[in-house]
């Protein structure tokens, strides 16, 4: 369980970084970089400083669903 304002620890793994532009009606997930909490929170951080024209965030790879 998260102790701080994160909703998970920062060492859980299994996340991703999304993205959404702010003026455009485009967005995207980074799906080939799989990595922790702590790390897709930082990237996204570091993204959102360089590319002000779009909101990044960390989200957990979804679930690829193949049938048996």
């Amino acid at each position: 369980m998260s102790t701080g304002i994160d909703p998970h620890p920062a060492d859980e793994p299994g996340f991703i970084v999304a993205w959404r532009s702010k003026k455009a009606f485009e967005a995207g997930k980074f799906l080939d970089e799989e990595m922790t909490f702590g790390e897709a929170r930082d990237k996204a951080a570091k993204l959102s400083a360089e590319h002000p024209d779009k909101t990044y965030w960390a989200e957990r790879k979804p679930f690829v669903y193949e049938a048996h």
